[in-house]
């Protein structure tokens, strides 16, 4: 077997190497050329898909019968034609401005206008087979309208050490939702798709979807985040506890101690911006039986976080009074 195998093998070598195996590869590509040929000159016929698109369609209008996205086309034409328009790329576009007049109605692309728009893409002397549908149909109907509030559902966690800087920003805060009127008087917000960031430690943003309600269209249909995160110091500060006027009682509330310290979070660029305006400590109006009142703190300004206050209950003293005919004080009595 192995003597055959060599044997033949030398034969190949010696057809390899002579006149006739040059002769016979001429012959193979001279039939190869002569095949393509008449392959590229043979008129063939192909099918595409071409998308479709609509324009000028009003924010308050949907489609209540919606007309198809794509026509499939059947092209005729000779093979180096055929494969020029196969790899072209084919969109058909329709201007629906003039359809909508009334509350509801329909509007139909023609086949006439259907077939025009086609042949003005086709390269070369292609001929138009077929095409399906042989024309675009719709119906549409007008929609209620109402702005509502976007709410961002999600979390955005900052990295170790960090804290965000003021309130996270949507760009735009509002929406237009369409639907009809009893769907729309039920909602009040449209949110975002339901979307955690973490290890937040500079400026932040990025898109999010809006989530349509069933039955409702959004417009936008996403919006842009964006959030700032910072390194974050703690600072103390000061304050007099502000009190009740009891002036109208004939009285005067004293506290032991009238001051609080008062420690917070603040992003370091924000540091010497913050003081004692940005923050207030109360008390309420003392109950019977009640020895010590609770201080409240009240924070304006978005990039003070983690308040903490020291001490966090006063003393009280109630101070009535008395006055002179010439509205003057007199003798006073004190209470706790």
């Amino acid at each position: 077997m192995r003597d055959l195998f060599r044997q033949q093998w030398r034969k190949f070598k010696v057809f390899i190497h002579s006149k006739d195996a040059l002769v016979y590869l001429l012959f193979v590509l001279l039939a190869t050329l002569i095949w393509l040929a008449n392959a590229l000159s043979t008129r063939r016929t192909i099918t595409l898909t071409i998308p479709v698109t609509y324009t000028h369609i009003p924010e308050d209008c949907i489609f209540t019968t919606a007309p198809s996205d794509h026509v499939h086309v059947t092209l005729e034409d000779e093979g180096v034609d055929l494969f020029r328009n196969r790899s072209r790329k084919y969109e058909l576009s329709f201007d629906l401005s003039e359809y909508f007049e009334g509350e509801e109605g329909s509007f139909i692309i023609p086949m006439d206008e259907l077939r025009q728009a086609i042949a003005q893409q086709l390269a070369g002397d292609a001929t138009l087979a077929a095409f399906a549908p042989e024309l675009l149909s719709g119906s549409y109907s007008r929609q209620h309208e109402k702005t509502v509030p976007i709410v961002y559902t999600g979390q955005i966690k900052p990295a170790s050490q960090h804290q965000l800087c003021g309130e996270v920003t949507l760009s735009p805060r509002y929406a237009k939702i369409y639907g009809t009127e009893q769907v729309l008087s039920g909602i009040n917000h449209v949110e975002t798709s339901l979307t955690d960031y973490e290890g937040v430690q500079d400026t932040f943003a990025t898109r999010l979807a809006l989530i349509a309600p069933q039955g409702v269209r959004v417009k936008p249909d996403s919006i842009e985040l964006q959030a700032v995160a910072e390194l974050f110091t703690e600072k103390a500060i000061q304050l007099t506890i502000n009190t009740p006027d009891l002036t109208d009682k004939g009285q005067t509330l004293h506290l032991f101690p009238s001051h609080v310290t008062v420690t917070f979070r603040v992003g370091a660029t924000w540091f010497n911006r913050v003081g004692e305006g940005d923050i207030e400590a109360s008390v309420d109006m003392p109950q019977p039986d009640i020895d010590h009142l609770p201080v409240h703190i009240a924070s304006h300004n978005p990039h003070i976080t983690h308040i903490r206050i020291k001490p966090e209950e006063v003393e009280y003293l109630i101070e009535n009074y008395e006055t002179h005919s010439d509205g003057g004080p007199a003798a006073t009595v004190s209470e706790d």
